[in-house]
């Protein structure tokens, strides 16, 4: 009977070595379904990223100029879910969105402050229309402006240096919100140097974005 050679390179892999070429496949999907994941999530985070530049947590409001708005997180969906208020306004800006369909509210976080204490005057802007629009919000469009009857206390445009754009997609009913807190000092246009102090007091607080005013908030210093 004529015995059966092996053909050359014909040799069958063993055991061990099918086991290492399931590893390595495996290996290899893992790290593909990470970088897949990881596409994801960068680019999840340059369409709908944490604003405090945006994000939840305030930043430090400082003495020349007003924070940065802080805003809620955006809705899983991306607000209405038609995706066309994404990207930023036209630099300078205000207000993307429909006319009306931005309102400015004014308020402080106290009605009445002691010697000692410094008024927290808050901006909130509101979308009130039924779609998501962008809006400019940066530092160059804000405006904390403090009166008492006719005199002209404090307005953050007077000293303003390093203005920003910010440009956000804001969802129907979502609502941004800046602080700035008030040292109580005296300002004029073009940052010219004024010696008085305020005086206690009434005092009249307004804010604006872009063209966009806010009612009056009214609070007293002691």
């Amino acid at each position: 009977m004529e015995h059966q050679h092996p053909r050359s390179g014909a040799h069958r892999p063993g055991a061990e070595v099918y086991r290492r070429r399931r590893i390595a496949a495996a290996v290899a999907l893992v790290v593909v379904a990470a970088l897949v994941i990881w596409g994801i999530a960068a680019l999840a985070g340059l369409l709908g990223g944490d604003r405090s530049a945006s994000g939840t947590t305030p930043p430090e409001p400082g003495a020349s100029a007003p924070a940065a708005p802080e805003s809620p997180a955006p809705p899983a969906d991306g607000g209405d879910g038609d995706g066309d208020a994404e990207g930023s306004p036209d630099e300078g800006s205000a207000a993307g969105c429909p006319p009306g369909d931005v309102t400015v509210e004014a308020r402080t976080d106290q009605s009445s402050y002691g010697a000692q204490e410094n008024p927290v005057l808050e901006m909130t802007i509101v979308n009130t229309g039924d779609a998501s629009c962008a809006l400019n919000v940066g530092t160059s469009q804000q405006e904390f402006t403090i009166v008492s009857g006719s005199d002209r206390i404090f307005s953050t445009s007077d000293c303003l240096a390093g203005a920003t754009d910010v440009g956000v997609a804001v969802g129907p009913g979502q609502r941004e919100t800046a602080r700035f807190t008030w040292e109580r000092v005296r300002s004029a246009p073009g940052c010219k140097e004024v010696a008085a102090k305020p005086r206690p007091g009434t005092y009249v607080f307004t804010a604006k974005l872009g063209d966009v005013a806010s009612n009056k908030a009214s609070f007293t210093l002691k």
